[in-house]
């Protein structure tokens, strides 16, 4: 089916970006990629690249630093700025007499602002068919995190500037054209008179040489790239087997072990009855999928990744009016979300442990169709009285909740889960497009999970699940009902009713994405037309940053350790020279032993207690 689809017509690859030093390189040998896919770099003709430097309201941001640089690069032969030159986020002004597109960051720039300024120089460099495109970086400080009413913004660090300059750039580029019958058109359909020739894709090139954060910002911005070409896949095409293919074929070579593949009755052999009867209906039988990374071999837990997989809703027998149906492909990117974030680390060998759990349903209308007031026993034994057959995803999610949990056959256990699902038009009206509903059992998860998005700019906010929501959805002839009655806390409500489907000790989390994660027929800001990836981002650095925290705690601990140790031994050689040789063993004695106890794990070693002289100690062996 996967190579059906893409021999008609392949997806979009991803353009690369790549270190201006090393285009010459690049250009005379064939591009190796991350993803095997991506275009390759041919020569670029240096007469027709621009170079982008970025205006921040208070100066000219990155360019003076940028003028300093070799004049061999476009833009590099001053520091003047033509009249008329903007620096509102995301205006770009052409300066032809030195081939520079000047971007505006705004006063105070922001992640958002930076990708804005990225996207929309990308898409003028398009619109006027550069050859290539030069990426002057701005200051590391000039960029900063999302400020919201809990933390203050706070500079991005220059390698995070680096990674993501390469990450915007490469999903500025992106455009969904594999069913157009002229591919590389602007979305408006406006052509440069000047320049009718096809001559390729367009080039990136970053002005840094900081390779590894190059690479891993071409990673994620694949990554995302790929997340929208899932999402815009129609109906007749993105069916659950599809996306089960995908899992196989793209995941496996990356060291992803797939668990369990669950389809048809063997679902409802299973107990996983809500699943099955949301996909029945269907001629394309349901899925469940669960497949495994393990990054980190040293602990025994890992965090669960759940997402919703309706890849077309049509409401079933409650079926949607029309303006409710025509986006309804877009219905499983949460499912999407999982699969491409658990590619993303897999690629970048990230040291964590995460499952996925993708449940892939069509919730189309047959004569084998769920009835509105059937009521269905879950996996988990609980029953649900289906209202309304246009509410399936939690149905979908509930299943997959409870069989990650309790049947599951995996390398490491879960202690965490995070779902994603683009689960109530509710959490639209309430916190719009650019923000991701968050619910969660878990302080420090919901304070993790925030400080991703003010990371990477795809931001979350904080949501209840009250005792008033749990009420809501509870059932008077079943144990639950799947949607409450009126109009009140749609999202809140949907929350609660995954809440039912946790085991106790488990720390959760529940993002609603039916907002940002969900595009439509035309760009809109650093969206292009179509899926806009929303949570891949997120989700990577939610991760990377907790792998941060968790070594500066290490260090902190390290520190506060052997401190007083030391200063014991210092006491010690000032009192009594004589002692000062076993003081100094002593100290360096335990002091060995803490490093040995906070010793970060390293592949392919095993970790073994010995008892020795009536304390604990680590060796590797």
């Amino acid at each position: 089916m996967l190579k059906q689809l893409t021999s008609r017509a392949p997806f979009p690859a991803s353009l690369a970006v790549l270190p201006w030093a090393g285009r010459d390189a690049a250009a005379s040998s064939s591009s190796s990629t991350t993803s095997g896919r991506r275009r390759g770099s041919a020569a670029v003709e240096e007469d027709r690249l621009l170079a982008v430097e970025f205006l921040t309201a208070g100066g000219e941001g990155g360019a003076a630093a940028a003028a300093e640089k070799s004049t061999s690069t476009p833009g590099g032969g001053g520091s003047s700025f033509p009249i008329g030159g903007r620096t509102a986020a995301g205006t770009v002004t052409l300066d032809s007499a030195t081939r520079r597109l000047l971007a505006g960051l705004g006063p105070n720039p922001t992640v958002r602002d930076y990708r804005l300024a990225i996207t929309n120089a990308v898409r003028e460099a398009q619109r006027l068919r550069a050859s290539g495109l030069l990426l002057r970086t701005p200051p590391p400080d000039a960029v900063s995190s999302m400020g919201d009413l809990f933390q203050p913004p706070s500079a991005l660090s220059a390698m995070d500037v680096v990674e993501k300059t390469a990450s915007f750039a490469v999903t500025a580029a992106y455009k969904y054209d594999r069913l157009r019958s002229k591919k590389g058109d602007d979305s408006d359909g406006e052509r440069n008179p000047k320049n009718t020739k096809d001559e390729g894709p367009m080039k990136l090139f970053i002005d840094s040489e900081a390779t590894e954060a190059v690479t891993r910002g071409n990673v994620i911005g694949d990554c995302i790239n790929t997340a929208r070409n899932l999402g815009n896949l129609r109906e007749d095409e993105g069916i659950p087997q599809l996306y089960c293919e995908w899992i196989q074929k793209e995941l496996t070579p990356l060291g992803v072990k797939v668990r369990h593949i669950l389809k048809g009755e063997r679902l409802q052999r299973a107990g996983l009855n809500l699943l099955y009867n949301v996909g029945k209906g269907s001629r394309h039988e349901p899925y469940l999928v669960v497949f495994e990374y393990v990054g980190n071999r040293q602990s025994d837990e890992a965090t669960a990744l759940v997402g919703k997989g309706v890849t077309f809703d049509c409401g079933g027998l409650n079926v949607k009016p029309y303006g409710s149906m025509e986006t309804m492909h877009l219905d499983m990117m949460g499912a999407a979300t999982v699969m491409t974030t658990i590619k993303a680390i897999a690629t970048l060998q990230l040291p964590v442990n995460v499952v996925g759990v993708v449940g892939l349903v069509e919730n189309a209308i047959g004569p084998n169709s769920y009835y509105p007031s059937s009521i269905i026993t879950s996996r988990k034994g609980l029953t649900v009285e289906v209202l309304n057959t246009d509410a399936e995803g939690r149905l979908v999610l509930a299943d997959a909740l409870t069989y990650v949990q309790q049947d599951a056959k995996l390398n490491k256990k879960v202690d965490t889960i995070i779902d994603l699902a683009t689960l109530t038009g509710a959490v639209l009206v309430g916190l719009g497009s650019r923000r991701a509903g968050l619910f969660s059992n878990d302080l420090k998860l919901s304070q993790q999970l925030m400080e991703g998005g003010r990371i990477s700019g795809d931001e979350v906010w904080p949501m209840p699940i009250g005792e008033e929501h749990k009420k809501a959805v509870k059932g008077g002839i079943a144990d639950l009902v799947n949607v409450s009655t009126g109009r009140e806390a749609g999202s809140c409500t949907a929350a609660a009713f995954l809440s039912n489907f946790i085991d106790d000790g488990m720390k959760w989390a529940h993002l609603d994405i039916a907002g940002a994660g969900m595009g439509g027929d035309k760009p809109k800001g650093f969206q292009p037309a179509g899926a806009p990836g929303f949570g891949v981002q997120l989700l990577v650095d939610h991760f990377r940053q907790n792998l941060i925290n968790k070594e500066t705690n290490i260090t902190k601990h390290r520190i506060t350790a052997a401190a007083p140790i030391k200063r014991a031994a210092d006491a010690s050689d000032n009192n009594n020279k004589n002692k000062n040789t076993n003081a100094s063993a002593g100290s360096n004695i335990e002091e060995s032993k803490e490093e040995v106890l906070i010793m970060k794990p390293q592949k392919g070693k095993k970790m073994v207690r010995t008892e020795k002289k009536g304390r604990k100690d680590k060796r590797r062996k």
